[in-house]
């Protein structure tokens, strides 16, 4: 069983109702048990019972945590334990250098995203265990991020990528949408993807590809394998 904390309860996302989701998406394989927080300053003071858990799977994007929880996440996750970074958890917590190594790729300034619209997810590395023998994901209904910033050269490799079209807002560039990383012992599942607003509709979660694709990074971040 993968433990996992699920860390949310800010976002300029509806975390409200994307947390409650991948809580249940995870549990519903059997091998995930979550705990969900909303207030993970608080839940990352007990180094003790973070030592328990497999995995963070990070929804939140809000004010910066006290220094001890701070200090307590990056050492877990230096010591082994997994991480998914979820969609605007990249846009957080500028100037915490650590987490910004973590992440690899951040929103930060130039960033943006063209409309909301559908479009194809290209796997480009067949030969990791997350996108082995996974399709491409075609007519995802999502935001497309482009000219996420490269922080403190972090070395990263991506797994999935996009066309970033100019007729819905894009650069004419190929942008990354799924990335991993290791961070010490640790390993990073960066899901770009993931977009929901506070009273718009869950399309993209609803994406059984998008479930799909969630599930085996977060395994793959707490395991190093994939067995889904």
């Amino acid at each position: 069983m993968i433990k996992t904390l699920l860390l949310t309860g800010a976002n300029n996302h509806d975390w409200a109702r994307s947390a409650p989701f991948c809580k249940e998406l995870l549990e519903a394989t059997g091998d995930f048990q979550v705990d969900l927080t909303e207030n993970p300053d608080e839940a990352l003071q007990d180094r003790a019972k973070l030592d328990t858990y497999d995995l963070y799977f990070v929804d939140y994007n809000g004010p910066h945590w006290s220094e001890l929880a701070k200090t307590n996440f990056i050492e877990t996750v230096r010591g082994g334990t997994g991480v998914t970074i979820l969609h605007a958890a990249d846009n957080g917590f500028p100037g915490w250098v650590e987490y910004e190594e973590l992440c690899a790729l951040l929103w930060r300034e130039g960033t943006g995203h063209g409309s909301y619209h559908e479009f194809t997810v290209k796997m480009l590395d067949k030969a990791h265990p997350v996108t082995r023998g996974l399709p491409d994901m075609l007519g995802h209904p999502d935001e497309l991020y482009h000219r996420m910033v490269h922080m403190h050269g972090a070395p990263y490799r991506t797994l999935a990528a996009s066309y970033s079209d100019p007729a819905t807002g894009g650069t004419g560039d190929i942008e990354p949408m799924v990335i991993v990383r290791k961070y010490g012992e640790g390993r990073i599942f960066h899901d770009i993807l993931g977009h929901v607003w506070a009273g718009g509709g869950m399309d993209t979660f609803e994406s059984a590809e998008f479930q799909r694709l969630l599930i085996r990074g977060s395994e793959w971040a707490a395991t190093g394998s994939v067995t889904q």
